[in-house]
């Protein structure tokens, strides 16, 4: 049986790629059917504070895990953010569905410049990669599109999973699909789902991108100081891993 490689799990938005902000798909399906409308993102943004399957980590969602059910879970809060800014019901949930539409358009995704060389230099020293992220359920049609997807070997969303990072049930379940190696990482960039989850569960994690007044014990600026801190402290740095 061969050993499974070392393993980084990366978060998705924000980590690897510069997304489009829930808020901001929002306004821009507004500027299509409402041009002139003056409702900014920050607006918006106060009412997205809530209702999305990640604000309840604790919980077990497995009825949500089909692209079906689970925007027919979170349509309805785009919408109710809508309609709190002044649109009527049946106009906001017009708003929701073609925000939707540029949500899970892979073209508004823009990879960070150092996304792709850092994981090929991982990959080279022997490293595998997972993308490991609460998103919704078509999330690999959307990273299948992007520069380093080639370097990618599965893509593991909390839409089909059915748990939310920091829940030890999304990283229990990453784990299985990396066949549990000896060694692994997390990276990402919210301390409380990438890094907390997974340090609660034993997996040495990287905040990047991110700044914080209280520093976790691994923090990187960008996704080469990431690279730096795998290699010192990797079990395998002096190790070449077939």
């Amino acid at each position: 049986m061969t050993e499974p490689k070392p393993t980084i799990f990366w978060d998705f938005d924000g980590t690897l790629v510069l997304t489009p902000k829930w808020s901001t798909s929002l306004v821009k399906a507004l500027d299509i059917l409402h041009p002139g409308h003056n409702v900014s993102r920050e607006q918006i943004r106060i009412f997205l504070q809530e209702g999305f399957p990640w604000h309840t980590p604790e919980r077990y969602h497995p009825e949500l895990s089909s692209p079906e059910a689970w925007w027919s879970f979170v349509r309805p809060v785009l919408a109710g953010a809508v309609h709190k800014v002044g649109y009527g019901s049946e106009e906001s949930s017009k708003v929701a569905k073609l925000a939707q539409k540029y949500i899970l358009n892979p073209e508004t995704y823009t990879p960070y410049d150092d996304a792709l060389p850092v994981l090929q230099d991982l990959s080279e020293k022997g490293w595998q990669h997972f993308i490991l992220s609460n998103n919704y359920p078509e999330l690999s049609n959307v990273v299948s599109r992007q520069s380093f997807n080639h370097l990618i070997t599965g893509c593991i969303t909390s839409g089909l999973v059915g748990y939310e990072k920091p829940n030890p049930g999304i990283f229990a379940y990453a784990l299985d699909c990396a066949g549990r190696p000896e060694e692994v990482w997390m990276v990402g960039d919210n301390i409380e789902a990438d890094v907390g989850g997974a340090e609660a569960v034993g997996i040495p994690a990287i905040l990047v991108h991110t700044e914080v007044s209280d520093k976790p014990r691994y923090y990187a600026d960008d996704l080469y100081e990431v690279a730096g801190i795998i290699g010192e402290n990797s079990l395998h740095r002096r190790i070449p891993v077939g």
